[in-house]
């Protein structure tokens, strides 16, 4: 029986400025800023300081991640077999994980002048797992099987956010003479939403128009469907955007709509060991397909999504 808690608490900060204290009315403020940004000393560079005691401070915040893990198992020779004994190892784990990252209140409220602001990411998952695997000698010490052993596992799982599975792995190692050996493997995989994806706080951040827009020259684009809906919209097909112009992002964790990963994977295998050479040579193949791949779009790839379908407008 195995157990075990820990915790990582960890501090980031950097320079910042607040533009509550700027003076800047294009992004709302309507008191005038406590300092002459155009003094000598602030233009030359000679003065910086002032002008932190004036607008700047630093943000901080701090992230805790927690742990907690309790596995029980049961290992050893099963029975006997012509050619072996049958090992085997039995168990069952609990975990329970959380994250907690609290940004500062000026990041919260979005005061930072030309970054991004933040919201608290705050929540926990936690898995009970049963699982069992075997390890069973088929064939030994004959011609053209010096060793033929069959490996095979299952896992099932629970989690109280992202469902609940079971993956399973065989694998056969078979040496024909001690210098060759072939493998191969054939198994799943699962994996649950992680924290952060699940329980992100909402990030804004900002992008240039030209790397989002899929209507910016669109009369020189091939795509029909991006022809058909951008001219649906009234945009002129030369179009060319306001390059200095940028868009709001917000992106955030996806606790509602994310399912699991799951994945097949299958392995072959030749090992060459020759025994005049302190040698080995390995020539492995692995295919491997993930379905429900958890990932980012992007904003870019979001507004093309919905310029590219036939049928717009969309949701």
């Amino acid at each position: 029986v195995y157990g075990a808690y820990s915790k990582s608490d960890g501090d980031y900060s950097n320079n910042a400025i607040l533009t509550s204290k700027t003076g800047d009315w294009v992004r709302g403020v309507s008191s005038p800023p406590s300092i002459d940004f155009f003094a000598p000393g602030i233009l030359n560079g000679t003065d910086m300081q002032t002008l932190v005691d004036a607008i700047g401070f630093t943000n901080k915040g701090n992230t805790v991640y927690e742990q907690t893990q309790v596995v029980g198992t049961i290992a050893g020779d099963l029975f006997s077999m012509p050619d072996g004994m049958v090992g085997t190892a039995f168990g069952m784990e609990y975990r329970d994980f959380s994250i907690d990252d609290q940004p500062s209140q000026e990041s919260i409220d979005g005061d930072i002048w030309g970054q991004s602001s933040a919201l608290v990411t705050k929540g926990s998952n936690n898995v009970w797992e049963a699982f069992v695997e075997a390890e069973i000698p088929l064939l030994r010490g004959r011609t053209g099987f010096e060793d033929l052993t069959l490996n095979v596992s299952a896992r099932y799982f629970d989690y109280d956010v992202g469902g609940s599975d079971y993956v399973w792995k065989a694998g056969l190692k078979w040496a024909i003479t001690p210098a060759i050996m072939l493998r191969g493997t054939a198994g799943t995989s699962y994996r649950a939403p992680a924290l952060y994806e699940l329980f992100l706080g909402n990030l804004t951040s900002f992008a240039d128009q030209v790397d989002v827009d899929a209507c910016i020259d669109w009369g020189e684009s091939t795509n029909e469907n991006i022809r058909r809906n951008c001219a649906a919209d009234g945009i002129p097909d030369d179009y060319n955007g306001f390059p200095s112009t940028s868009v709001e992002v917000t992106s955030g964790g996806g606790v509602e709509n994310l399912e699991s990963e799951t994945s097949d994977a299958y392995t072959v295998g030749f090992v060459w060991t020759p025994q005049f050479a302190d040698l080995s040579i390995a020539f492995d193949y692995f295919d491997i397909e993930v379905n429900d791949q958890i990932s980012q779009l992007g904003s870019g790839s979001i507004v093309a999504g919905c310029y590219n379908s036939q049928n717009f407008p969309n949701a």
